[in-house]
This record gives C-alpha cells, structure tokens and sequence, in this order.
C-alpha cells in the first residue's frame, strides 16, 4: 500500500473514533433530559388548569336566584285507566228465530223490561195453544174427580191419577209459554241501546248477541297499580283523574274494587272506582290519566326540577348563591308534583336557589343577582 494511501486510512480511523466519544458522553444524559422535559410540560399543564379554574371563580356571572319556601306537597301516584260502564250488556237471543220487529232505534233510551225485538213466533205460539188446552182439561178432569171421590164413588189411587196429570198438563204449558215469552227480547238493565246486530227478516241462532247496551248514569275507572303500593289502596279511598276530552276538570271516585291476587305477567294489581256520571259525558273506553294521593306534607321544600342536575347515577346538586359566591348543595329527592320536585335532604326554607345561568357555574364562583 503506498504511503498517501495509509495516511488517508489513519485519517478515517481517528474521525469515527471522535464522533463515538462525543455521543458516548452524550447518551448517559438523555433519559434525565427527557424526563425533565415532561415535568416541565406537566407542571406547565397543572399550572395552566389551576389558573384556568381560578380565572373561571374570578369571572362574574349574572344569575337569578329564588328564596326556598314552605308549601303544601302532596305526593301521588299516577297511573293510566280505562272508563268502563258499570252496566254494559251483550244481549242474547235464547231462541232460534226471525227478527221480526225492532221495538227501538239505535241510541234510544229504554227501561229495565222493555221489549227491544221479537222474534217468529208462530210455531211457538201454537205450541203454547196446545199445552194450556190440555192443562184446561186436566185442571177439569181433577175438579170431577175430586167431587167424586168426595162421595167415595172412586178410589184414592184414581182421585192422585187425576191431580198429577193436572200438575204435569201445567208444567207443560209454562213451559210452552216461557219458550213463547223468549221471542221477546227484553231489556235487563235501564240504559241506552248502543248498537243492533241484526236487521228484520235475518235470522238469529240461540246464543247470538242481538243488541248492545250500556248503561252510563254511573261508570268505573279500572286502573292498573304496581304490586309495591298495594298499601296505599283501600276499599273507600279517594281517586282524581281527568280525560283527554276534558283536560281541565279533575274528576273524583271511590274505590269499590282491589284485586285479591297480583297479575304475575306485569306485577300489577287491577283497581276500579265508581264514578257518578250524570250528563254522561265520560264514555266508556276513555283514557284516564289517574292519580292516587300518597303522602301530604304542609312545610316542603319544592323546587323547580330544571334546576337540578344530575352528576352520576345516584348524586344530585342545586347551586344556592350565598353573599354572592356559589355553593354546590348535594340534595336527596322525593316525589313530584307537576314540574315541581320535593327535597328531603341539602335545601332549607329561605335558601336561594340559582334558577338560571346555573349551567356553567362551579362551587365558589363570583356571582351577581340580577333584579
């Protein structure tokens, strides 16, 4: 190898071994420099959240309040219901026939006996003719029988022949004229005729609804109650309610009615009250909205529940200004009443709850009342 060739090799040599010594010294530093960079950087963050949070205390923020005071609470159960008549009848035909005549108009009013309808009743009719002949005769021959056995013409046996035919000629013919007397269709309630199934002239199997009626002067709400409250409901207890029809009367009734057992399905007991109806306003099949009175309490804490916020599963706070700073109250609920929420526990009676501007608002922050 020639000389410039070796020197130029040398040369190299002591080039990588400078750069090797120079980041040798270097690397020993790096993991302290690195950790120093985060802690600057999270010291900076702290620093800048801290201040942030302090800077949001400082602001001032406009708010309305409203003092707390005592008021009447009652706490209610609500629950929806069904308007049904008490009376509502499925009326049935019991003999086969042909409608022969309507005696009433769809809608008509009717007493309890009233005929509705009367079916064919020819063949029936007759049949009847015929065992109230017999019975005339029978009834007859027992009379010459009697007198004469009277004078002991005839024997004992002979004078009882006669009296049972009588007794069986006349179970004949009421029998003949209870068959007649079901071609007349009779109302069993006094009430109104809702609907008719069948025209003139069609023809009506035994058992076949023939005629609807209800009776509505008097109506039950049948309502569903969860298994839980089944303390609270009494033969005798007051219910309000009110209907879409009519949403601005609160209606009342009397429980007549509470399930012995538990529907297993849906864990609900049924409850029906009676309601008087007398300008038949409320119909059957209505939706009731029904509300069952719980507890009453004379001194509660209300509060609007807008202002209440819900933090976690179980936790709730209302922000209550004290001398212009804000306090965050942990509070305990109760019932509710309209948009009105009861507080157990966290408010007192002249307390002044925050009622808007509370959204973004933290423990200890400046506030102003506005008028």
């Amino acid at each position: 190898m020639s000389h410039s060739k070796k020197s130029a090799v040398h040369s190299y040599h002591l080039l990588l071994e400078s750069i090797v010594k120079r980041y040798s010294l270097l690397w020993p530093a790096l993991p302290a420099l690195g950790l120093s960079l985060i802690l600057t950087a999270c010291g900076t963050s702290d620093t800048q959240t801290e201040d942030a949070m302090q800077t949001q205390q400082e602001e001032v923020v406009g708010v309305r309040v409203e003092a707390v005071q005592a008021e009447s609470f009652a706490e209610t159960l609500q629950t929806t219901g069904i308007i049904k008549a008490v009376e509502d009848v499925m009326l049935s035909a019991e003999e086969a026939g042909v409608v022969k005549a309507w005696k009433v108009r769809k809608g008509e009013r009717v007493a309890k006996g009233w005929v509705l309808a009367v079916l064919s009743d020819d063949l029936l009719k007759a049949s009847y003719d015929a065992a109230q002949a017999q019975f005339e005769l029978a009834e007859l021959n027992y009379e010459k029988q009697r007198s004469v056995f009277a004078e002991n013409a005839i024997s004992e046996l002979q004078m009882k022949s006669a009296e049972y035919n009588r007794n069986a000629a006349r179970a004949a013919a009421d029998l003949a004229l209870a068959r007649l007397e079901r071609t007349r269709l009779r109302s069993p309630i006094d009430g109104m005729v809702n609907d008719r199934f069948f025209d003139e002239g069609e023809f009506v199997s035994p058992g076949m609804p023939v005629a609807h009626l209800v009776n509505n002067a008097r109506v039950k709400v049948s309502a569903e109650v969860p298994e839980n409250y089944a303390g609270l409901i009494r033969l005798g207890s007051t219910i309000t309610f009110t209907v879409d029809a009519y949403p601005k009367d609160t209606l009342t009734g009397t429980v007549q009615f509470v399930s012995a057992a538990v529907n297993p399905n849906n864990r609900t007991m049924t409850v029906e009250a009676s309601v008087a109806n007398p300008n038949g306003k409320l119909k059957p099949e209505m939706i009731a909205r029904v509300r069952i009175l719980r507890s009453e309490q004379r001194n509660a804490v209300l509060i609007n529940q807008s202002v209440v916020q819900q933090v976690d599963r179980h936790r709730y706070v209302v922000y209550v200004e004290n001398n212009g700073t804000v306090e965050e109250r942990i509070v305990k609920l109760g019932g509710r009443q309209g948009n009105r929420v009861e507080v157990l526990e966290g408010l007192a009676v002249g307390d002044r709850v925050i009622v808007s501007g509370f959204q973004r608002l933290v423990h200890g922050q400046r506030v102003s009342v506005a008028g």
